[in-house]
């Protein structure tokens, strides 16, 4: 369970990472891009019957241009008149508020479960271990987006800018690039792996106003766990939380799963803030 739970909160913590390691925005509203992905999902493959990748397609259309408009029109004009970061930040949690409060409106509040095929609920066993073709489905697709973003940003040459932002916004102005739309490519490359994970989430466990907050916290924990120096950082901090997690509420009450979460965070900024793959403090 703890791996397979992996397989989403990777895709979360990359996503987050990706905007936050490269624009040193906290980018609240992202969470608001999961949950309105994880509804358009829903909407487009439940109540519109369509075809199972067309929802798909659907939905990292919708995550990729909400994420891009928001970075257009929210904090491009912000960072433009001089806002500080908090300003920015609170405007940013202003819009998750009322992404959350429309999805209410149109899909009310009650939790959405997403129709899965019959194929993809068949269990198989391997040793004592008991996993189904959705879930293996869902940790391979986490691996391959991991690995092609591991090669978008070393070999291309927008991944290169992505980097040259991240590590020196000045210098990246100088010697050319375009900033501004380097940061659209962040946003909607960031949101695109929000929704893929939150398509996992929904057929595993379904879809609701509040899912987006909880995804924030797990993509912010993993984040600092992991590292923010590298993009292997949110993937390793989302496995150590994803394992943690299932091998607690083995023990223990389900209720004390975000607890968990918080306790290893707290271990962390106290004995390692760097996170798992930053490096050591030196006194």
């Amino acid at each position: 369970n703890g791996l397979i739970a992996v397989s989403a909160y990777a895709l979360l913590a990359l996503g987050f990472w990706v905007v936050y390691g490269t624009t040193r925005t906290f980018h609240f509203a992202h969470g608001g891009v999961y949950t309105l992905g994880g509804y358009v999902f829903y909407h487009t493959l439940a109540v519109l019957e369509a075809p199972f990748v067309v929802a798909v397609a659907a939905t990292l259309l919708a995550t990729a241009l909400l994420g891009m408009g928001i970075e257009r029109f929210l904090y491009r004009p912000l960072r433009a008149i001089g806002a500080s970061d908090m300003e920015i930040l609170l405007s940013s949690l202003g819009l998750y508020v009322l992404i959350e409060n429309l999805v209410i409106i149109v899909w009310k509040s009650d939790p959405r479960l997403v129709p899965v095929a019959e194929a993809f609920q068949r269990g198989l066993a391997l040793g004592p271990v008991w996993i189904t073709g959705l879930q293996l489905v869902g940790l391979a697709a986490s691996l391959a987006l991991w690995g092609g973003l591991a090669l978008f940003l070393r070999r291309t040459r927008v991944g290169k800018a992505i980097r040259a932002l991240a590590a020196d916004p000045e210098m990246t102005e100088i010697v050319g690039i375009n900033e501004d739309r380097i940061r659209l490519v962040v946003y909607g490359v960031g949101s695109v792996l929000a929704g893929c994970s939150v398509v996992l989430a929904a057929i595993d466990t379904g879809i609701a106003p509040s899912s987006g907050m909880s995804a924030l916290l797990i993509a912010t924990i993993s984040v600092i766990v992991g590292g923010t120096a590298a993009v292997s950082g949110g993937v390793a901090g989302g496995f150590l939380i994803g394992v943690v997690e299932n091998v607690g509420i083995w023990k223990i009450a389900s209720e004390w799963k975000q607890a968990i979460a918080f306790g290893v965070l707290a271990a962390f900024i106290l004995l390692r803030p760097t996170g798992i793959l930053g490096p050591r403090n030196v006194k």
